[in-house]
């Protein structure tokens, strides 16, 4: 009698890719999450690494899907979109005043953002369910981390909020985004009140941490999560118009500020107010901008002041100009509207996730650390994931089941 083998067997390859899959999964959410609250470097490390994995795994079992998928998102009008902004920033090295310094990091933004989307199109077109409860478990062990470590520790620089340096903070400002990919995955698999718990403790993190921005960029994802659950495509369509608005009407309130009141360096709204001076004084360089990474440097080196705004609406005006941020308003309005044609049950975490990366650029953060860009490349793997294990759940319909519709 011929015995046949166990399923765990029938293909060693496939079983082996599997296990390098979720080897890397864990390396990009858990281990990464956990290892950023202690040292600055393990993120840059770490990221490449798990990408890596991702690569032998598809390599163990390949497909067209990796390929496939790319360049179907490549030559969609996101990605379209997303290839010329990337154009024109590189474009815009030419006319920077800084050398070499901003061709670096662009180079490094460019590849971390490259090697997260192979990273998410490596990933079996069905990922495995059980993969989806290493996203929860990556976030509540960042911060259960964050909490034992402020206190324990006795270092004040832990409470700063400032996440030049705290490491605490960068931890907190992860922990706001990775909280809806891990909140999404506890809802597909039936697990809301483990849901509710975490949320719980991510808000807990954040309160030790001392980081207001995170907060409230938890705050307003977790509203429009409500809004979301609603009426996705309404909350999607306000949303995108009102990101997308911020972008083109930001600078005109810092200019009409600016005319409006006597700038002071007591003033409250002194980095408005700086924006407003350089909007009277660009001229050309209002259209183009001054290059890539030229207010991160600029207020490095000392061209510009303290005061000038930390912010990715004044960043993408300052660097790329009305071309950059034209094309960027589109891109957010692009992006979120298909966030919003999303399945009922990934649409509302999407919006909230896209909510939480727009407040913390836009009010504090920009995108000029790397550490940030590589948390947001971070951030979309792990929806990408979520997207993954989401299809593989879905079930038929009892009543197309009844009525014949998938009987062969």
């Amino acid at each position: 009698m011929t015995v046949k083998p166990m399923r765990h067997f029938d293909d060693p390859a496939a079983e082996a890719a599997h296990l390098i899959t979720r080897l890397a999964i864990a390396l990009l959410l858990i281990v990464t999450p956990i290892a950023s609250v202690g040292t600055r470097s393990a993120i840059y490390v770490l990221a490449p690494v798990g990408v890596a994995l991702t690569l032998v795994a598809w390599l163990l079992e390949p497909g067209g899907r990796g390929p496939r998928q790319l360049r179907a998102a490549i030559f969609s009008s996101t990605g379209l979109l997303v290839v010329f902004l990337g154009c024109w920033a590189a474009l815009s090295l030419i006319w920077t005043p800084f050398g070499t310094g901003p061709s670096e990091r662009f180079v490094k933004s460019a590849s971390t953002f490259i090697l997260a989307a192979t990273a998410a199109a490596l990933l079996p077109e069905r990922t495995r369910t059980s993969n989806l409860y290493l996203l929860p478990i990556g976030v509540a062990a960042g911060a259960i981390a964050i909490v034992l470590l402020v206190a324990i520790s006795k270092s004040p620089s832990l409470r700063s909020g400032d996440p030049e340096v705290s490491l605490v903070a960068r931890a907190a400002f992860g922990l706001a985004l990775l909280v809806w990919p891990a909140l999404g995955a506890l809802i597909v698999r039936d697990k809301a009140k483990w849901a509710i718990g975490l949320a719980v403790v991510v808000v807990i993190a954040e309160l030790f941490a001392a980081v207001p921005l995170a907060l409230a960029a938890t705050a307003l994802g977790a509203l429009v999560f409500a809004a979301a659950m609603a009426d996705k495509q309404t909350t999607a369509r306000w949303l995108a118009i009102a990101g997308a608005a911020l972008f083109l009407v930001a600078p005109v309130v810092a200019l009409v500020l600016y005319a409006a009141v006597r700038m002071t360096p007591a003033s409250p709204i002194l980095p408005a107010l700086v924006w407003g001076s350089y909007i009277v004084h660009d001229g050309f360089y209002a259209l183009v901008g001054h290059g890539f990474d030229a207010a991160r440097l600029g207020v490095a080196m000392g061209y510009l002041p303290p005061a000038t705004p930390r912010s990715l609406l004044f960043e993408a005006w300052f660097e790329l100009g009305l071309v950059g941020v034209a094309t960027a308003a589109v891109l957010w309005a692009q992006i979120v509207r298909r966030a919003g044609r999303s399945g009922p049950t990934l649409a509302p975490f999407l919006i909230s996730g896209l909510t939480s990366a727009y407040v913390m650029s836009a009010f504090g953060l920009g995108v000029a650390p790397v550490w940030w860009v590589t948390l947001l490349a971070l951030s979309g793997f792990a929806f990408a994931l979520l997207q993954h294990g989401h299809a593989r759940v879905q079930r038929p319909d009892v009543a197309k089941i009844a009525s014949g519709a998938f009987r062969s």
